[in-house]
């Protein structure tokens, strides 16, 4: 299959079957011969036509009526994507491309229907005649289908976040997440990363919330010889701030209650040193089995990576025999929705409710294992008030040997300093162009 015949398959893929987008375009690239340039475009439309969907659908529904096959609606929703947000390819080779899909798919009866409709649909952008959003009276649902978000989750945000930090979030989750890469401190510093990068063609600049990071400007960093040599790993500087906020000793016996991918372990790893340890924990086998691929191309040699649920990591160690854990838990994933689209259209308030639950369970087994004078640290890639700060808070009242940790500010980059309340972090995507993260730190009293 050629590009575009890839990227309508996976698009089928991830609306029929609830598929993640990284995990269908993996298995897509796994399967056909596909050149750099094209595993790009893919991924352009596919992430695009999932990032703008509602939008889109909402565009063209004055073009067909009645139901409409998979196949044909998926067709018509990445063309016009590529119509309206891909300049660089011209409108003829767009419709061409569908076209020939649908032929390819459907016969020719099909390939004219597809190819009338998309003419149309290129008149009315060329004439500025596209259906106009603000002719939706309700502000929610106007919000939702400009910014091709859920109408539950926008009141969510409204009643925790108001209306300004909502209507800055909204656009910002529509971006393209950055990649960002930390630096092995094991192997070298930040500026000696870039400059051997820039050798290979990489351009980065310079974080600004962590001195380990790069963020890429231009170039495939995945493509080199330092991703080879172990010289970085791929973590957004929101994810560096819970081993800050952790801050184990060096040579300490670390917890990772729930370490996959590994990238929060690998950074505890070296701020332990050879002569510390991190018990790295997770669930599932796979993902074990690629923090264990990822510490050996890293060369990180003191992670100690099992398959254990968080949930029974007592039956392994001994109550209170921990100075230093984290629990980077489960959550809805409601800050990085840059890069999992797709979790727009397919979360539900109900599941928000259940993680609720499963996060509480996890922090109170993973809080019997913390050491009188210890600390436990909890983050969450979520935008959510109910699983971090309320869920903190109901974890203190049953808690209570636990405490905020009156520390924790200091250790956090001085520039968050408006981004605490009631001792707690919470960064949104707009803040510093990060994911969305929660962070809260706890000290477990000492007994006299």
């Amino acid at each position: 299959m050629n590009a575009r015949q890839v990227a309508h398959q996976v698009l089928i893929n991830i609306k029929s079957q609830g598929t993640y987008g990284n995990n269908a375009l993996q298995k897509a690239f796994s399967k056909e011969v596909l050149s750099i340039q094209d595993k790009a475009l893919i991924t352009e439309i596919v992430y695009g036509t999932l990032t703008h969907y509602s939008l889109l659908i909402f565009l063209l529904q004055p073009y067909f009526q009645g139901r409409v096959k998979i196949w044909v609606r998926m067709l018509l929703v990445m063309s016009l994507y590529q119509l309206l947000y891909l300049e660089k390819i011209p409108n003829y080779a767009i419709i061409d491309a569908a076209t020939q899909i649908a032929k390819d798919r459907g016969g020719e009866f099909n390939a004219k229907a597809v190819n009338a409709i998309l003419r149309r649909v290129t008149k009315a952008i060329s004439d500025g005649n596209l259906r106009p959003v603000d002719e939706i009276a309700d502000e929610t649902q106007r919000l939702a289908t400009k910014y091709s978000h859920p109408e539950w989750l926008i009141r969510l945000w409204m009643a925790q976040y108001g209306t300004d930090s909502t209507m800055q979030m909204l656009p910002k989750n529509n971006e393209r997440a950055r990649m960002v890469l930390r630096v092995n401190g094991t192997k070298l510093d930040r500026d000696k990363l870039q400059k051997k990068l820039s050798d290979e063609g990489i351009t980065c600049i310079l974080g600004s919330l962590s001195d380990a990071a790069l963020i890429v400007i231009e170039g495939n960093p995945l493509a080199t010889e330092a991703f080879k040599e172990g010289l970085f790993y791929i973590q957004d500087e929101a994810s560096m701030l819970p081993a800050l906020a952790l801050a184990p000793s060096e040579k300490a016996h670390v917890l990772d209650v729930c370490a996959a991918p590994g990238g929060k372990t690998f950074q505890i790893a070296e701020m332990v040193g050879d002569l510390g340890l991190v018990y790295a924990y997770d669930i599932y086998q796979h993902k074990v089995t690629r923090i264990k691929e990822n510490a050996k191309r890293l060369n990180i040699q003191n992670v100690e990576a099992t398959v254990c649920s968080a949930l029974e990591l007592e039956t392994l160690h001994q109550s209170e025999s921990f100075d230093y854990v984290l629990v980077d838990a489960p959550c809805s994933g409601l800050g990085i929705l840059r890069r999992h689209p797709e979790a727009k259209h397919t979360k539900k308030p109900e599941d928000l409710d259940a993680i609720i639950q499963i996060q509480e369970e996890i922090l109170a087994s993973s809080a019997k294992l913390v050491a009188p004078g210890g600390r436990l640290v909890y983050s969450t890639c979520t935008v959510n008030k109910k699983e971090n700060q309320r869920q903190i808070e109901a974890f203190l009242q049953k808690n209570p040997d636990f405490e905020l940790d009156p520390d924790f500010e200091s250790r956090m980059p001085a520039q968050l300093k408006n981004n605490f309340e009631n001792g707690m972090l919470q960064l949104l995507p707009q803040d510093f162009e990060t994911d969305g993260f929660f962070i809260a730190s706890l000290v477990k009293h000492l007994r006299w």
